[in-house]
């Protein structure tokens, strides 16, 4: 089998389909293969940088549902609005691609 290409697979939106395939291969794709788009099927999540600011503490996450669009600052609040409960295969998908927005230590 050859190699995926990570930079075609950064065009699929990141979704519950998407998480449970490659973790069913064994894959762990490197962040160059991250979407920044989540979707989630009744919302939508965008994360974005604004211009000029670092990027681990500027990531900033447009929510789109069908009601509007919210910005927020921090991901824990995109969670309570999308109100993805963790042990959801939605929730563990999106907790899962913000893994790779917040810093790590």
């Amino acid at each position: 089998m050859s190699e995926p290409s990570w930079k075609q697979l950064s065009f699929i939106p990141e979704s519950v389909l998407k998480s449970t395939v490659l973790k069913a291969c064994g894959i762990e794709p490197p962040v160059s293969a991250i979407c920044r788009f989540f979707d989630g099927g009744l919302f939508r999540v965008f994360a974005t940088v604004p211009p000029g600011v670092n990027y681990a503490e500027g990531i900033q996450f447009t929510l789109y549902q069908e009601t509007g669009s919210r910005l927020f600052d921090n991901y824990k609040d995109v969670l309570r609005a999308a109100k993805a409960a963790s042990g959801t295969p939605t929730g563990d998908a999106l907790r899962q691609w913000f893994n790779f927005y917040t810093a790590k230590p």
